[in-house]
């Protein structure tokens, strides 16, 4: 969504001082201003939701949680996606891949030190960007973060989650997140995202992107280190922090296989 469009729901909210409802009828305006798909309505009304919650909080968080989109709209966009999801072809990996992204660790180019860090924490890219987070002496696998799909009280919570095991430990993986965020500094988000996929498609192959490292990240982890047995799309869950109830988010990184 263009920053015109925020721009104009900052300057409606800042002037109008609008009550619940007559934003709720300026955020539908903006959302289907100018003959948007479906898929577009959704996203500008996520946009917008968080500009709200962000700038303007004299809007409570009762009140956000019911700004959204048509239901039917919103149902329609669910079924959509969960065909494309049950759709996608299996992608397959293996240890000859693992190596390429160990091989990354110690590349003078960041954006290929990235995907090593990626892959290794099963983190989102902007999560790696620069979401604070912790680590203590006594649990070397385990780091905690503010996680970017967290929202409310969660947002401001630490989320434990594990290194790959047999790769470095926590402190080794402060130092070189630290130097990867200080080799970066001044370029934006979009930006490093960027490069860090052309990065990926050169090294990895052309049909992958970043985000798919957190796939991987989860099902090597799976294949190689889950002492309770757990089921793939449970496991998925769990590894990537996904909130209670969330399986579609689990199913939507299950069509990668480990071969090894």
């Amino acid at each position: 969504m263009s920053k015109k469009t925020l721009t104009a729901l900052h300057s409606y909210i800042t002037e109008q001082k609008p009550t619940e409802d007559e934003l709720r009828e300026k955020v539908r305006e903006l959302a289907y201003n100018n003959d948007p798909t479906d898929r577009t309505v959704t996203v500008r009304y996520s946009q917008m939701k968080k500009h709200i919650r962000e700038i303007h909080p004299e809007y409570s968080d009762d009140y956000l949680k019911s700004l959204n989109p048509p239901k039917e709209l919103t149902a329609k966009i669910i079924t959509e996606n969960k065909e494309r999801k049950m759709s996608s072809k299996q992608v397959n990996f293996g240890p000859e891949m693992i190596e390429k992204i160990y091989a990354l660790k110690d590349s003078k180019i960041p954006f290929e030190r990235a995907i090593y860090l990626q892959f290794i924490s099963g983190r989102r890219i902007n999560e790696i960007f620069d979401n604070s987070f912790r680590i203590q002496k006594a649990q070397p696998r385990v780091i905690t973060m503010q996680l970017s799909k967290k929202n409310g009280d969660e947002k401001a919570k630490y989320h434990k989650m594990e290194l790959i095991k047999d790769t470095i430990d926590n402190q080794e993986f402060k130092a070189l997140l630290t130097k990867l965020r200080t080799s970066v500094t001044g370029i934006s988000l979009k930006d490093f995202t960027g490069r860090v996929n052309k990065a990926v498609k050169s090294n990895l192959g052309k049909d992958l992107s970043s985000h798919d490292l957190r796939a991987m990240y989860a099902v090597y982890r799976h294949a190689t280190d889950n002492p309770d047995a757990m089921n793939l799309i449970g496991y998925i869950g769990k590894v990537l922090n996904h909130g209670s109830g969330s399986v579609d988010s689990a199913v939507s990184y299950s069509n990668f296989h480990y071969t090894g």
